[in-house]
């Protein structure tokens, strides 16, 4: 199912005014700006993996 244009425009819209949004606030704040750790990395390929395999389960399932 693919979408149709004023979706893609919507989220395109919606995907721009995030990036501006954070590029603000690494402007204004600087010094929030941390480095992401290994661990936490970690955790998130394990949810993302969790997350591909649930999809290819549901698409075989289809």
């Amino acid at each position: 199912m693919s979408k149709n244009n004023s979706e893609r425009d919507t989220k395109a819209q919606t995907d721009i005014e995030f990036v501006d949004l954070l590029n603000r606030d690494i402007k204004d704040n600087p010094e929030r700006v941390r480095p992401v750790s290994r661990g936490l990395l970690r955790r998130i390929q394990i949810i993302r993996n969790h997350a591909d395999a649930n999809r290819r389960r549901e698409h075989q399932e289809d």
